[in-house]
């Protein structure tokens, strides 16, 4: 197993340095290149302004784990904001372990996550071997969070976190927003011509979702809302199966209700109360999303329809204009 230790008041460059020297690696433009018989991908690190660092994980097929110890200091002032996604490569939900799991190894296992932490009582990430990683992790001064998100109370934050118990953390599972822009910041991050400019645009935009989400998750669990890890799990089954399958028809709620061993009653409930929309209303809002991407990229309507799932264009454009109010048409052509 690799194991970076990095204090408090140590720079995330000193991780990447650490790693650099300890994996042999190629290192170009503070991009740290993994290739061959250690695991594929790159690390990079940034510091976007005063109090605000980015370290960058995209990693797949590692050969061993990698962890990255960051200790706890008294005098810690910053927040740790993680997005993790890690998946199995080459693997669909399908294949993977029939529920229910017992819960000593739900525990051990990293699933697909955003979290929150106060850095006086550090925090352990692991990164495991064999899996498809994009991680992005945030430390930021609690003052430097005014450059990020305008209008939050930065003191309900800290009294929300201090309320957990012995590690002050939030975590709750990924959901479609977080992926894609994981996904656009992965492919990006190397070659933008203005690199600072990006990761302060997209970092700011994780972290408010991050925060909206810390808010509304604390209300569920002041409301008795909380789920067991086994619930957790079992709906982000679900919510990987929606994601995962956008381009099919929606798969309808027996076949759900089977993937997450609950009854259509109770995955209905725990579902919308955990992602705040309808089982369709998640399926749906992620496939325009990704149409929406596709738009982005000036792919015609038609071939955008076709690519997403819908066999009538006219039904694509029918679903695009109620959830954003105007047709693909002007999506692409505003003016």
């Amino acid at each position: 197993m690799s194991y970076v230790s990095l204090e408090n008041s140590e720079p995330f460059l000193k991780c990447f340095e650490a790693l650099a020297e300890e994996k042999s690696s190629i290192v170009s433009d503070s991009v740290l290149y993994f290739s061959g018989s250690k695991g594929k991908g790159f690390i990079t690190v940034a510091g976007i302004s005063s109090g605000i660092e980015v370290l960058a994980v995209n990693l797949s097929l590692l050969t061993e784990d990698l962890t990255i110890q960051l200790q706890p200091a008294a005098d810690a002032s910053s927040y740790l904001l993680c997005f993790d996604e890690i998946d199995v490569p080459g693997k669909t939900d399908g294949e993977l372990p029939v529920l229910p799991v017992p819960v000593s190894l739900l525990n051990q296992q990293m699933h697909s996550t955003v979290s929150i932490t106060d850095a006086v009582n550090g925090k352990t990430i692991v990164y495991p071997k064999d899996k498809i990683i994009r991680s992005l992790v945030v430390r930021v001064k609690k003052q430097s969070l005014e450059h990020l998100i305008q209008d939050f109370d930065a003191g309900a934050i800290a009294d929300i976190l201090s309320s957990t118990g012995n590690e002050p953390t939030l975590t709750w599972p990924i959901t479609f927003k977080y992926r894609l822009l994981l996904n656009d910041f992965m492919t990006e991050i190397i070659q933008h011509p203005f690199r600072e400019l990006f990761t302060i645009r997209n970092i700011s935009i994780l972290t408010e979702y991050l925060l909206q989400q810390f808010f509304v998750m604390n209300k569920l669990n002041e409301d008795g809302g909380s789920l067991s890890i086994q619930d957790t799990h079992s709906l982000s089954r679900v919510e990987h199966h929606l994601c995962l399958h956008y381009k099919k028809e929606f798969p309808g709620i027996e076949k759900l209700s089977r993937i997450s061993a609950m009854s259509p009653t109770s995955l209905k409930t725990k579902f919308k109360k955990y992602y705040g929309e309808t089982l369709f209303g998640y399926y749906q809002k992620n496939k325009l999303e990704h149409a929406r991407k596709l738009l982005d990229s000036k792919v015609p309507v038609k071939v955008v329809a076709t690519e997403i799932g819908y066999s009538n264009p006219s039904h694509f454009t029918l679903a695009f204009k109620k959830e954003y109010g105007f047709s693909p048409w002007h999506y692409l052509n505003p003016h």
